[in-house]
């Protein structure tokens, strides 16, 4: 049965951010090409795949550490199928760096040929987490005369994060406006799917679990005394459950934030069930564990220009010289919190359009929220 997968927000005649990949240290790699990196889900950044023949590749692996001056590297890799490989045409080579350091173990490598081969006649090349280690070792070692001698090598192992084949894509493609996917985080349980099974099942596959992109969306309820402001979940416009009023509380700032700038809020959502019962998970950070300056400089470009931004929203400055970041607007029913060391600002107040503190204070904390729910 053939994998049924989606390449999610990606425009597949872009090419603004792809790069040559496949290139081996000797020689030109069978599948030499200008392909888009693209980053599979589902696996939580946990390296548990083990790479087979990294021995082969030493001298490519003590480059890669060499350049990173460090016994432990986590860093990304590509993985590209060889279907012309003399030794198995189903086998598939990691590359760190535009460097093959090893291959997918062969019964691994057929699981997962469907799924390269689909991406690669899309234009994509899959892109992964990835941990290396490695450094020299000293052995004793007998000459022919029976004496010893110490014999010094390298040596180095490689893992990858990757998922079951089935849980690598979404099975849907994200919001075609302007929309920011929020950072990986915790699990969130949806509540209410058994009154949506029908606008679910869609999305369910033979396998009982499958990925999703799920839109976030403020709602309000009225029938009681008072107000409530909780948070709607929707697949593909359809609402298919809400959150808990507190796990609602932990969402709002955010969804709130990126509604002012015109954003649609997007989550990585797991579903799991049948066509007699399902559940949909969130996998998102919540508004206090943003890092500071999020969402970063977004707009409305390209998909795959936006959806680069996305990916390096949680990324940090790497100037040696800090500076207060500029900041972020003011959302609905948000108060601005004072960072520690700043004067005390009057009732009420809040920084205008521009605003930036007196050089003079303190730098805030770098996980400081400048805005919480009243």
């Amino acid at each position: 049965m053939p994998i049924l997968v989606r390449l999610g927000d990606w425009d597949l005649n872009e090419r603004e951010h792809a790069v040559v990949i496949g290139r081996r240290s000797s020689d030109t790699h069978p599948h030499d090409a200008r392909l888009t990196p693209y980053d599979l889900w589902g696996h939580n950044n946990w390296c548990n795949q083990e790479v087979a023949g990294e021995s082969h590749y030493f001298p490519a692996l003590e480059k890669v550490l060499r350049t990173s001056g460090a016994r432990e590297l986590e860093t990304t890799a590509i993985l590209i199928r060889e279907p012309h490989n003399r030794h198995d045409p189903n086998a598939v080579a990691v590359l760190i760096q535009q460097e093959t350091v090893g291959y997918l173990p062969r019964e691994d490598a057929t699981r997962y040929r469907s799924l390269l081969d689909h991406m690669a006649a899309s234009g994509f090349a899959a892109r992964v987490p990835c941990r290396v280690w490695g450094g020299m070792v000293t052995d004793h070692e007998y000459d022919q005369a029976g004496r010893t001698r110490l014999n010094e090598r390298f040596i180095a192992s490689v893992k990858i994060a990757l998922a079951e084949p089935h849980l690598c894509l979404p099975v849907n493609t994200a919001p075609q406006g302007p929309h920011v996917v929020l950072p990986h985080g915790g699990a969130i349980q949806v509540s209410g799917e058994e009154h949506h099974l029908s606008n679910i099942k869609p999305l369910l596959r033979t396998e009982g679990e499958s990925y999703a992109f799920a839109t976030l969306h403020e709602v309000t309820d009225s029938t009681g005394r008072t107000v409530k402001h909780f948070v709607e979940v929707r697949l593909d416009e359809n609402r298919v459950g809400q959150l808990t009023p507190k796990m609602s509380g932990e969402l709002l700032p955010a969804i709130r934030l990126l509604d002012s700038m015109g954003h649609v809020t997007v989550a990585k959502a797991k579903l799991k069930g049948n066509h007699l019962k399902a559940e949909v998970t969130l996998y998102c950070a919540r508004a206090h564990e943003l890092p500071n300056g999020w969402p970063g400089p977004i707009g409305d470009g390209p998909p795959a220009r936006r959806a680069a931004v996305q990916a390096d929203i949680s990324s940090t400055d790497s100037s040696s010289v800090r500076s207060h970041a500029p900041i972020p607007p003011r959302p609905t029913r948000i108060r601005f919190a004072v960072p520690p060391g700043w004067p005390q600002a009057p009732t009420g107040w809040e920084p205008p359009p521009g605003w930036q503190p007196d050089p003079s204070w303190p730098v805030a904390p770098d996980d400081w929220i400048y805005w919480l729910a009243e």
